[in-house]
């Protein structure tokens, strides 16, 4: 079979296929962002989803889950994240949560690092209500190897 040319997928012709279609405004925000839209206040949703992506490396998630002032810098910055969590023996795994007052939530947690050392950790994790959606807007390491 030859292929000649190439054709746009339009939302008549997906439908007429039954192919799911939702087009992307390419002037308009990112998609990922879900700029504009908000969301319920919910400290433990935000920080399992900031520790889960942690756990993938995805630095570009998790620095997504905090306050924006505090993106890209230090332990928020995402190539940091990426290579610190990427570079596990045993990648990151939330153990534990537990609301702690509104905004507050206490995680454990444990990884291997690459050279060996096990560290179970805990740390308290503050939550802030801005622009729409609960962020990581610190966190404070109680223990951990």
């Amino acid at each position: 079979m030859a292929f000649q040319g190439i054709a746009w997928l339009t939302a008549a012709k997906a439908q007429t296929v039954g192919i799911t279609y939702d087009a992307i405004d390419e002037d308009g925000p990112d998609p990922a962002s879900e700029a504009g839209k908000t969301f319920p206040h919910d400290p433990m949703g935000t920080v399992t989803a900031f520790y889960s992506a942690l756990a993938a490396a995805d630095g570009e998630t998790a620095s997504a889950l905090v306050i924006p002032e505090k993106r890209g810098q230090g332990p928020f910055n995402e190539a940091s994240i990426h290579a610190f969590f990427g570079a596990m023996s045993q990648p990151l795994k939330l153990t534990g949560t537990a609301l702690r007052g509104n905004d507050d939530v206490r995680v454990s947690y444990q990884y291997v690092t690459s050279d060996g050392r096990r560290c179970q950790g805990r740390a308290d994790v503050q939550t802030t209500y801005a622009f729409g959606k609960t962020l990581v807007s610190r966190i404070k390491a109680l223990d951990g190897f």
